[in-house]
This record gives C-alpha cells, structure tokens and sequence, in this order.
C-alpha cells in the first residue's frame, strides 16, 4: 500500500508499512502491520505517527511538516485502520490539520501537525550533536543479542558500546547517545525523522528494577530540516520521573552536525 502522491506501488517496506489510501471526505485507509512491532509485541509509536503524518500530509497537500503532537488513546494491533483527516486553518505560513486512526471502534490515537514552506531566515544554534565514534567503529547490538525481529529489524542502530541494561548492568544514568537509520540507509524523509524521535529502547531502561517497560503517551516531535545523507546522531535522556510517568527528550543530528528535529515526550512505566 502507498498513497496517492507517490506515484507506481513501491517495493520499500517503509514506502509500503506508512502509506495509506485516499477513500474520500477526508478519509484514508490503512494496514498497520507487525514490521515495526516493538518488544511488548505492538506496533512502535513512532511508527504510528509517521503513517498518520504522511496520510494528513498527502490528504491536506500542505507544505512541510514543521511540527507534530500525537496522543496514543488506545493498544495499536496491527491489522486495518481507517485515518480521519481534517483541515483546521491554512494560512500563508502555516497549515495545520487533524488526524484520528479508528480500527473499528477503537480510537488509537489522534495527531495535531502544523506545515509551512522553509524559508530562509534568522538561526542561532546554541546546541551541539553527540560526540560519537564513527558508525564503523560502533557497536552493532544485532551481534550482541539483539532480535532482529520486529522494530529492531527496520532500523540500523550503532552504539558507542552496548547498554548496561542490554547486559543486565543498568548503570544508573537515563541517557544514551546512538547513530540511527533506516535499515539499508533508505532516504529519510520527514515522517521518517519523527519514527527516528521514537525508534529506540527508552532510557529509562538504566534506572534498573521496577523500570523495565515503558510506553508512550504524547509525543511532539519539531521537525527542522531534512537531513544530508547518512546516519542520523540521536541522544536520549530521561530526567525526571514522577508517580510512574516519565519525560523523555530526544535530538537527531546528521553527519554534517545539523539538528534535524527534537522531541518531548510523556511516557507511562509498566
């Protein structure tokens, strides 16, 4: 399945897992799928929002999206879904629409994103990318043990040295620094930036028993710019966690030292 701005059917799981189909009135249908399922054995979050930001996207024809703000009502299986779109307002600078995605009765989730065109203007980058080793002299953690099922098998990940949690060492410390990609290093695109906000182990992981699973519950994504190509820079961290809900922040760098998009997000411990 793709949708309808791109042309012949294409072959790229990406392309096929977070296209959906024009219906009319707004409407589009969708197959969520298990390629992208996470441990706990559900479609990942940010999975969802890349597939709902691309069919409001396609659906509004709009400019870029600039940013995005999904809340998860409702467990995702995979199977069809129907997305429910709308326009709020296009201005000169800024549209924004809405987006709910139904399977069936059950209300999975509803997004908010804003689109706009990229001009040039003002910008002041007082941040720095994560210090990282080159990707070829990273860790793989498919050769560590990790299941190349699932979400882990859609996206390439290399890491300065394998996680204390992966080991059974949670080092007490909620922050992680990895080069990302989609696997095979198939262009990113900007849904594919916000699946990158949310395509990672939490790292809240590090803070031992009793934070072994966590899920999202809102997630906004800011999306800058494209990045060049390569592997994206992301650095990860948790800072506060609060009646067993939990912050967790999110910067993706490209290789040429760019933020590309940031995220916040709220999650809940299991």
């Amino acid at each position: 399945m793709t949708d309808d701005t791109e042309g012949p059917m294409s072959t790229d799981i990406y392309d096929i897992d977070t296209g959906s189909v024009p219906r009319g009135d707004g409407v589009r249908d969708v197959t969520l799928t298990d390629r992208w399922n996470t441990p706990l054995d559900k479609p990942n979050g940010g999975y969802i929002l890349a597939t709902m930001l691309r069919g409001l996207h396609a659906e509004m024809g709009a400019d870029d999206p600039m940013v995005a703000a999904i809340t998860y009502l409702a467990s995702p299986e995979p199977g069809p879904a129907e997305l429910r779109t709308a326009s709020v307002r296009r201005g000169r600078r800024v549209q924004t629409g809405t987006a709910s995605l139904w399977a069936g009765e059950r209300h999975i989730a509803q997004l908010t994103a804003s689109f706009g065109p990229r001009p040039d203007g003002p910008t002041a980058e007082l941040g720095s990318p994560p210090a990282l080793p080159p990707p070829d002299r990273c860790a793989n953690p498919l050769e560590h043990g990790m299941a190349a099922d699932g979400l882990f098998g859609r996206i390439d990940y290399r890491l300065p040295s394998v996680p204390g949690w992966f080991e059974g060492k949670p080092s007490g410390d909620p922050s992680i620094d990895l080069w990302q990609r989609l696997a095979g290093g198939r262009e990113i695109d900007f849904p594919a930036l916000a699946l990158l906000c949310d395509s990672f182990a939490p790292p809240v992981l590090e803070l031992g028993e009793g934070f072994q699973q966590s899920m999202t519950v809102q997630l906004t994504v800011h999306l800058h710019r494209l990045p060049c190509p390569g592997w994206i820079a992301t650095r990860l961290s948790t800072r506060h966690v609060v009646d067993g809900f939990h912050e967790e922040d999110c910067e993706l760098w490209d290789e040429d030292g760019r933020l590309v998009a940031q995220s916040r997000q709220l999650a809940i411990l299991l």
